[in-house]
């Protein structure tokens, strides 16, 4: 075998290593820092949608007496001979 020419070679080796190497490294800064803003709008639309959720839904303390309603109706309730449901 041929070192000698083998060692001619090795710096464009190299060299073409050190390049691919340091242009995959910026691509890959690149996705992540694309990665960060796109996580950051998303976590900005889940803020925004959880405090919007207050005007768009019934409280609590409004809605109780409507769920205790259902409640009673699902677990106190009987069945006429034809299968129907009587209160």
């Amino acid at each position: 075998m041929h070192y000698q020419d083998l060692a001619e070679h090795l710096g464009a080796v190299l060299a073409l290593l050190g390049t691919f190497a340091s242009l995959s490294g910026f691509l890959f800064w690149r996705m992540l820092v694309r990665m960060e803003k796109k996580l950051d709008q998303l976590h900005d639309a889940t803020f925004h949608c959880q405090t919007g959720l207050a005007d768009r839904f019934v409280g609590r303390g409004e809605f109780r007496k409507e769920k205790e309603d259902l409640w009673g109706a699902v677990n106190a309730h009987s069945h006429s001979s034809e299968g129907r449901v009587v209160r």
